[in-house]
């Protein structure tokens, strides 16, 4: 019969041997709107085998008379991507930097911590992401199954689209 101690040391092993990679496989980013905004920088960096950067630099030209609303989907790739888990619309992108009241939304955007200039509002003239790499311990909060899955962010003003930003992903896990 197994010890307490032996069973320990074989889930501890087993938990060891089950690791999960997590990289960035795409990303675009689109300026629906050219008087809204022009975007510089949109790309993806591979630093190692299983780490890849994504760094963007968008000009915002003129910040318009009212609320911006941003639109956040996860979707996961099935027979192309289909919404999975979170489909959320943010009415006012200032109104949420203050507020900071909605968990999903907190987790990405906390995920950026200092890669980042956007914090509150006015949101500055030029928007950086600079070497962001994937936040695996976002996985610990919000556990996802293996697969191929895309973040689309789309802001928009009065109901019309000015700037989307596609970010494509995998996670695979190991055992």
């Amino acid at each position: 019969m197994a010890t307490l101690t032996e069973f320990f040391l074989c889930f501890g092993l087993w938990h060891f041997l089950q690791a999960r990679v997590a990289k960035f496989t795409n990303i675009e980013c689109l300026g629906v709107d050219e008087n809204f905004t022009t975007i510089s920088l949109c790309r993806l960096y591979a630093v190692k085998r299983d780490v890849v950067e994504m760094s963007l630099r968008a000009n915002i030209l003129q910040w318009p008379k009212g609320p911006v609303s941003m639109r956040m989907q996860l979707l996961k790739k099935a027979s192309g991507y289909k919404p999975f888990l979170y489909n959320i619309c943010q009415s006012d992108v200032c109104e949420y930097l203050e507020k900071r009241n909605h968990p999903f939304v907190n987790i990405i955007l906390n995920s950026f911590g200092n890669n980042t200039n956007v914090n509150k509002c006015p949101i500055p003239r030029e928007i950086v992401l600079q070497h962001f790499r994937f936040p695996v311990k976002i996985l610990e909060i919000m556990p996802l199954p293996s697969g191929d899955y895309a973040l689309f962010t789309t802001f928009s003003f009065r109901r019309a689209d000015v700037a989307q930003v596609k970010v494509y992903f995998t996670l695979t896990e190991y055992r």
